[in-house]
């Protein structure tokens, strides 16, 4: 969970920019509040205890089975999603060894929401 981390250090960047950061895991809402406790972050976690979120938004990392340990995880990744709730970009890496950086995933938000802004629409959105 260091990535969630990494995120808090550039929780104000991400803030000051006008965008939110929201984490998703298979952990119980007690283990998520500890951790974020522990480790000062600022910004909200969501439980997926059973994988529904994962599994409808298809990244369900398929390498556990239901009833392992490490079943829900998802692959290591980050939905950019708009403020009318349409996600407008994501970043996402097989297998649970290599993470997307904090500041990758800052540059690239603010890339894209740069390319939004000047877009009537944004053709590849997705409906939450």
């Amino acid at each position: 969970m260091a990535q969630f981390v990494q995120l808090q250090s550039k929780f104000k960047d991400f803030n000051e920019a006008g965008i939110g950061v929201v984490a998703l895991t298979y952990d119980a809402p007690e283990i998520q509040k500890s951790f974020a406790d522990k480790n000062g972050i600022e910004y909200p976690f969501l439980s997926d205890i059973d994988a529904t979120s994962v599994n409808a938004l298809g990244i369900l990392d398929q390498a556990y089975a239901p009833g392992d340990d490490a079943y829900g995880i998802p692959y290591p990744g980050i939905f950019l999603v708009n403020a009318d709730r349409k996600i407008v970009g994501k970043i996402f890496i097989d297998g649970y060894a290599k993470r997307v950086t904090a500041e990758s995933v800052f540059i690239t938000a603010m890339q894209l929401l740069a390319r939004i802004d000047h877009e009537p629409t944004a053709a590849n959105a997705t409906s939450l």
